[in-house]
This record gives C-alpha cells, structure tokens and sequence, in this order.
C-alpha cells in the first residue's frame, strides 16, 4: 500500500527573549541562556533539515498559473443551413460578448449574447459552409482574427491553477505576474483550417504589450479532408523575466485568416476523449531576479 504522504507547513522559529544578565558571575543564568540559545539553534536546524531533505521541495509554495480556453455547451433547438435568428443553446457563460462559435463542421460569428442565446449571427465564415444542426450536438468556443494578417490577442477564460499568476480580471487576453522572477512560460495552441487551402499561423509572445524577441513560431496548417478539418498543435516555451504586475500576452495571425484556435467538445464514442482546449498558457517560477 502506498504511503501517505503530508506537506506540513515551515514554522520560522520566533527569536528567542533572552534574560538580563547579572551583575556578577552566576551557574543559575549561565545554564538558562545557554538552553534557550540551544533551544532556538535546535529549531532552526529543523527548518532547513525539512528544506534539505529529498521531499524539502514540497514544502516551498513558488508562484505559478496554468490558464486554458474552451467555452463549450449545447445546441437548445434545430437550426436550419440558412437561420440567422439567435441561436439556443444551454448557457453562454464561459463564451466572450462577441466573437465565434463552432457547431460540427460550421463557424458562425455572432455580435451579441443573453445567458442562453447568441445573436447578430453570420453563417457559414472563415471559409466553412452553412448547413442545418440537430439539438443536442457541441458547441464550442472559437478565436478566429477575421482577415489576413490581422493580429489577434488569444483569450484565457479558464484558471486551472492561480498562486501569484492570473488572467487580467477586465481583459483576459493578459496574464499578470504579482511577483519579479524569472519564468518558465509554456503554451499549447489548437489551430483548425476548415478550408480547402493550406495556411500557415504565426504565434509570439508579447511583454506589456511589446513583442518579446525571437518567440515567435510559424506552423503549416493542412487543408481540411472530407469534413474533418486540417489540425495542428503549436506549443512553444521559454524563460522570460518580468517585473510586480508586468503581464504577458499571446499574439497570434493568419496568412489567410480562417485558420482558427478552437476546442474539440468531448466524445462519447470511439476514440473516447474529454473536451480538447482551443488553447492551455502555463507558467512557473524559475528563480528570482539578479540584483
């Protein structure tokens, strides 16, 4: 049977109140001042043996945040390949104001949300083609820049893990970093191409809005078979040195403009999978900041 295995917390030792000392030579305080020091000295060697041992690790709490995008429901009621009433489905939270969505094999643009509907909705875009949907069936987020070469600021609407590191409460395309370090940044990007073209995505790092430099990474997108589209993971990771509050962003355009960062729902048949996120951004602190 395994062992269980607790992390307690490290207790810093309160420095000790040591006594006044007599005015002549006495055995009494000698032993009382040599004990407490003994004492103190006695904790203190118990703190760093808990740091230096092999789980000394565990007991260390370092900033990190691990964030991802996949607005995901359900389609409330039958749509046809040429509706552009809103759209029911069981809950928009989670989906930006404004933006795509992704039912089968169709993105639609919509303007507008209620709790339960989009609206201002346009059919059939960034290259796919409009055609009736059944209740019942996936719809997921999807970040899209609308034209070629437009620059887009990817979303992160989900917060798996938030110690020192979180998405910008007023714009979720930034993650801020409470504390000076040096990080480890990573991110996974889902690029889908419904198109009969290949395109190619470029994607880079941004630092308080400024191009961090030689992050960028291009990826060949391949044209869609039968239904099924074209589909490539980018990931990227480097080091990266930030300041209190600094934030970093995620920067990303399209030759073409239909490639798309989209999340596949989840399948309950073969291969059975859970939902597939458009986009997962983690980061962890590597050390602190040279003087």
């Amino acid at each position: 049977m395994a062992t269980e295995f607790k992390v307690l917390p490290i207790i810093v030792p309160e420095p000790p109140r040591l006594p006044a000392a007599t005015v002549e030579y006495s055995q009494q305080y000698q032993d009382q001042f040599t004990n407490i020091l003994r004492l103190y000295f006695n904790q203190l060697k118990n703190v760093l043996s808990d740091l230096y041992t092999d789980q000394g690790g565990a007991l260390l709490k370092f900033p990190y945040g691990a964030f991802h995008q996949n607005g995901a429901t359900t389609l409330s009621a039958n749509i046809t390949n040429v509706s552009t009433t809103p759209i029911s489905v069981g809950s928009t939270s989670g989906f930006p104001s404004t933006g795509w969505i992704l039912i089968e094999s169709e993105i639609i643009s919509y303007t507008a949300k209620t709790s339960t509907t989009f609206t201002g909705i346009t059919r059939g875009v960034l290259g796919t083609t409009n055609v009736a949907h059944t209740a019942g069936v996936a719809i997921t987020e999807t970040q899209g820049t609308g034209s070629p070469t437009t620059i887009g600021q990817v979303l992160f609407n989900n917060t798996d893990y938030s110690n020192g590191v979180s998405a910008d409460a007023t714009d979720q395309t930034k993650i801020v970093f409470a504390v000076a370090g040096l990080y480890n940044i990573q991110f996974s990007a889902q690029l889908l191409n419904f198109t009969t073209a290949e395109d190619n995505v470029t994607i880079w790092y941004r630092l308080n809005g400024t191009d961090i430099s030689a992050s960028a990474s291009i990826e060949e997108v391949n044209s869609k078979h039968g239904t099924s589209p074209g589909a490539r993971i980018c990931t990227v990771n480097l080091f990266v040195q930030v300041a209190a509050n600094d934030y970093v962003q995620l920067a990303w355009a399209s030759d073409t403009g239909n490639t798309v960062l989209a999340s596949f729902p989840a399948s309950t048949v073969a291969p059975v999978h859970p939902l597939s996120p458009g986009v997962i951004f983690t980061c962890q602190f590597v050390s602190a900041v040279a003087p």
